[in-house]
């Protein structure tokens, strides 16, 4: 594989969790690569809570989701239509690289950056394709968010969460 990609933080998985991640992630300046994002989304309307709300708030995101939602107050909006608009945030945002239609091949965690993929961290090593080109990928951090809820006000706490933890664990945070 002549092409490789290092990343701070890579996110596989679908569902509002993936967005939320990245985008959470890219407004505390981390950069991420989200693969294969599928949407989860219903056409359900649903109101954000206002933990929800106030998580989002921070990052922009309320201001990119305001044009688009059914009401503002309370803020109500489709689970599909929130994907749909974040997904096209996440990839105007530099600090985030979404490549959707890739497959995720041979994934081993590496946590020490070693690259020698023991799996004694939180980092990963893998391949993606598009199925005709494949590029290696190392990565600092690996976030699955196929296990993560695809209820929207759950993912965004969730999501939220788990930057939080990332973010608190980097050399020089504040919030260590």
């Amino acid at each position: 594989m002549p092409t490789s990609i290092d990343t701070p933080l890579l996110i596989v998985g679908g569902g509002p969790a993936a967005l939320i991640v990245g985008t959470v992630a890219a407004g505390y300046s981390l950069g991420s690569l989200i693969v294969g994002h599928k949407s989860l989304g219903s056409n359900e309307a649903v109101e954000l809570d206002g933990e929800a709300l106030a998580l989002l708030k921070p990052h922009g995101v309320i201001n990119v989701l305001r044009p688009y939602a059914s009401s503002t107050e309370p803020f109500v909006i489709t689970a599909a239509l929130f994907e749909k608009v974040l997904k096209h945030h996440c990839v105007v945002n530099m600090n985030i690289t979404l490549y959707d239609g890739m497959d995720l091949l041979d994934l081993t965690l590496d946590g020490d950056g070693d690259g020698d993929g023991d799996g004694d961290g939180d980092g990963a090593n893998c391949a993606i394709s598009d199925g005709q080109t494949q590029w290696a990928i190392r990565a600092d951090r690996l976030v699955d968010t196929a296990k993560l809820p695809i209820d929207l006000n759950s993912a965004i706490k969730e999501g939220s969460a788990i930057v939080g933890s990332i973010i608190s664990g980097l050399p020089g945070s504040s919030k260590q």
